[in-house]
């Protein structure tokens, strides 16, 4: 399970993120290009491109998302730490573990990462158990700092 990648989803034709890979540098450090605006004769391409640079951080993009010029890139990995906490029910059929991580692995595409980034993060998981074995439910909170 873990590390789990942190990825983010790029839309190429947004104006808004042609502004935020021309602030965050990802132009200048020649990771994309982009241009601000479309011109009559490029209306519906995207107005940002991945350059060489980039290519070992883009992640496998379906069909449907790249028709609406999206693509996946990889921002970095969130490792586990330790566990904080473990709390079994009473019936001792369930159990609520909480747990660190920590965000390593910095891509240059971490710039766009709307999430804080720095220290640890608090994580809540859970556990049924079923005569001796016990099961992850799947799913994962993000806690409050």
């Amino acid at each position: 399970m873990y590390p789990l990648g942190i990825e983010l989803r790029m839309l190429c034709n947004s104006d808004i993120t042609v502004r935020d890979v021309i602030e965050k540098g990802l132009v200048k450090d020649g990771f994309v290009t982009a241009q601000l605006q479309h011109t009559k004769d490029d209306v519906g391409d995207p107005l940002i491109h991945f350059t060489s640079q980039s290519q070992s951080y883009l992640l496998r993009t379906n069909d449907t998302l790249k028709s609406f010029h999206i693509q996946r890139v990889k921002a970095a990995d969130e490792i586990f730490l330790r566990v904080r906490n473990v709390e079994v029910s009473a019936s001792g059929d369930k159990a609520v573990v909480d747990y660190n991580t920590e965000i390593t692995n910095h891509t240059p595409f971490i710039r766009l990462y709307k999430q804080d980034i720095s220290g640890e993060s608090k994580r809540r998981t859970f556990f049924t158990r079923n005569g001796d074995v016990w099961t992850w439910d799947g799913k994962i909170i993000k806690m409050p700092r």
